[in-house]
Formats: structure tokens, C-alpha cells, sequence
């Protein structure tokens, strides 16, 4: 539970930030055309460094959330790497909300699939449903 609050808090406090503020919408326009944000008024290069913190924390805060569900190990990255992947492309590549509930989605069928068939058919549910939604919907679940 504690774990969902806090991706929710954050999915929404990034989402608001990103909409909101000057330099949140700086970061969303420097991966566009960072000539016309220098023309408005903002430093690209300073923009890059703070969307890299700001990425970092997150990363860190996931990290943290992490260890509460299971323990670290140095290859926790193999178990996680292809389920991160599939859940960007489910949701569509910058849809911050969509990544959460598209992260919920996987989440769930994961868990039904392995109550009803066992720990062998869980992982490979992820690619099935990656690869369902590139046939039907190659832009992903949530991008316009």
C-alpha cells in the first residue's frame, strides 16, 4: 500500500510540475528544440542538468520503494529491465499517468496468471501483451 501511494504521489507531483511551472514545461520543451527555449529566455543546458536530477530522484525513490518489496541483489536488473520495457511501450512513450496505469495493468494480469497457471507462464504474459498492443495500437494505451 505504501508503495502505491507514494508512485501515485509522485506520478501526480511530476505531472503537475512538468504542466505547471516555467521550468517544468522548459524540461518538456528541450527535448523539441532547444534553440527556440533559449530564444524564451531559458538556459538548455541548465534544464538538461535539472531534468537529470530530477530523473535521478525519482530513480532513487524507486529504488527505495523497491527494497520494501524485495531484496537487492546485483542482478535485480534482469528480472526487472523487460517487464520497465514493456510497461513504457504499453503506456506510450511519454505518458507519465499512462505509465502508472499501465504498470497496474501488468501488475494484475501478472498476479491472475500466475494464481491460475503457475510462476512459468507469469513473465512471458508481459511480451504477449506488449506484443498485442503493437498489433492493435503502436503508439501505446495512452498517447493521443
Amino acid at each position: 500500500i505504501v508503495v502505491l501511494c507514494v508512485a501515485i504521489a509522485l506520478t501526480v507531483g511530476l505531472k503537475l510540475y512538468l504542466s505547471k511551472t516555467f521550468q517544468g514545461r522548459a524540461i518538456r520543451a528541450v527535448a523539441q528544440d532547444a534553440w527556440a527555449l533559449r530564444i524564451v529566455g531559458a538556459n538548455p543546458v541548465l534544464t538538461k542538468q535539472w531534468a537529470f536530477g530530477i530523473a535521478t530522484a525519482a530513480a532513487a525513490i524507486g529504488g527505495a520503494l523497491l527494497i520494501i518489496v524485495s531484496p537487492v541483489e546485483p542482478s535485480l536488473d534482469r528480472v526487472y529491465i523487460g517487464r520497465t520495457f514493456c510497461v513504457v511501450v504499453l503506456a506510450g512513450l511519454g505518458s507519465m499517468s499512462g505509465t502508472l496505469v499501465a504498470g497496474l495493468i501488468l501488475g494484475v494480469i501478472e498476479s491472475l496468471v500466475l494464481t491460475m497457471f503457475g510462476a512459468s507462464w507469469a513473465p512471458a504474459v508481459a511480451y504477449g501483451l506488449l506484443l498485442l498492443v503493437l498489433a492493435i495500437r503502436p503508439q501505446g494505451l495512452f498517447r493521443q
